[in-house]
């Protein structure tokens, strides 16, 4: 899928960021960036693990900064525990082909 540069740049995505799409209420889109980690990273050796942590406190540390920036970070508890029980019924209701 492509999404268009001003959008990427509006969210602060870049490009070739992996995404995530769920259906949400009916015909809209959630689109969510992912994060990937190198999984050899984490299991080769104890140094690799120990930077690979370190670094993914500190994307952890930035996303929450970013968050608190935006003022994102301010949901209320009941406004997320509907947005997760809406998400499950979504997953419920939608048929999976080949099951």
């Amino acid at each position: 899928m492509v999404i268009p540069r001003s959008l990427r740049e509006a969210v602060g995505v870049s490009e070739g960021t992996l995404m995530k799409v769920a259906v949400v209420e009916g015909r809209q889109l959630l689109v969510t960036p992912q994060l990937i980690v190198d999984r050899s990273l984490v299991t080769d050796n104890r140094k690799g693990r120990k930077q690979a942590f370190r670094d993914l406190a500190r994307v952890v540390a930035e996303i929450r900064q970013e968050a608190k920036e935006k003022a994102i970070d301010k949901m209320p508890k009941s406004e997320i525990n509907r947005a997760v029980a809406k998400a499950r019924r979504n997953l419920k209701t939608t048929k999976r082909p080949g099951k």
